[in-house]
């Protein structure tokens, strides 16, 4: 398993049969990035975190070992965060949920070196992804892919480093080809431009990311993401634009929405 298998690797949003997921992780302590003593093995359940359920199981090397943390993936810019593109075989039930539970020792405890790290102080942390058949469809551009675009942030304070999130919408609302849209949503690369009032260009087109919105929603649960530093603009209100590049090559662009930083 390399690293480099990550640069294809579908977000956990979008995991597809035969293809790779990035099932990525960040540990923190008391709210703060920190690196974790040792990651000892991730386990693959579907539908629901039971014995019976469970899948596989991805051993991780050795603390002691010169190949820690192999197979995954360490962040470079950021403490505690760790990726593993794992290989979604290609008999795995699709569509449907699965969990990823990580298993980890946040402390070495005390104990000497060889002994039993799991014993009295394993955690264990539950993430979830998504995996879909990888199948065909073709488009006779009969139709055209619509999309709507709903502000869901305004307000950001100083200090604060944030998500700013746009809800992502298939138009007509309950009433869109799900055959031709669905597939080409994890495929969606959005971008961001932020100007100021006079439309002089802060971010020239950041890339986004596609996320799950908080709470159920009967439209559409898809949100784009993009982390915002509010230390790095003036005080004072902004304009911003999204931009979808879809998989043949068109793209779809919002209005200006605004938000403000106080």
């Amino acid at each position: 398993m390399s690293c480099s298998s990550l640069i294809n690797a579908f977000p956990r949003i979008s995991g597809r049969l035969g293809q790779y997921v990035d099932l990525n992780v960040q540990f923190l302590n008391s709210g703060v990035p920190t690196e974790p003593y040792q990651i000892t093995k991730i386990e693959i359940y579907r539908s629901e975190v039971l014995v019976s359920n469970k899948v596989a199981t991805i051993d991780i090397s050795d603390k002691n070992s010169t190949e820690y943390p192999e197979p995954l993936c360490p962040s470079t810019e950021i403490a505690g965060e760790y990726h593993y593109p794992f290989l979604i075989p290609s008999d795995f039930t699709a569509p449907d949920v699965y969990f990823d539970v990580w298993f980890y020792n946040p402390t070495d405890g005390g104990t000497d070196i060889g002994t039993d790290l799991n014993i009295g102080s394993s955690l264990s942390c539950c993430h979830r992804f998504w995996v879909f058949p990888d199948g065909w469809f073709c488009n006779d551009k009969l139709q055209t892919v619509r999309f709507g675009f709903e502000p869901i942030d305004q307000q950001f304070y100083q200090p604060e480093l944030r998500t700013l999130e746009v809800g992502l919408m298939p138009l007509p609302l309950y009433d869109y080809n799900f055959n031709l849209v669905n597939p080409i949503m994890p495929f969606l690369n959005p971008t961001i431009t932020i100007l100021t009032q006079y439309s002089e260009t802060i971010v020239d087109r950041a890339s986004c990311r596609i996320g799950i919105r908080n709470g159920s929603y009967r439209s559409n649960p898809y949100v784009i993401q993009y982390d915002v530093d509010t230390s790095d603009f003036f005080k004072g209100t902004y304009q911003y634009q999204i931009t979808l590049n879809l998989p043949d090559g068109t793209t779809r662009v919002s209005r200006k929405f605004i938000i403000v930083i106080n």
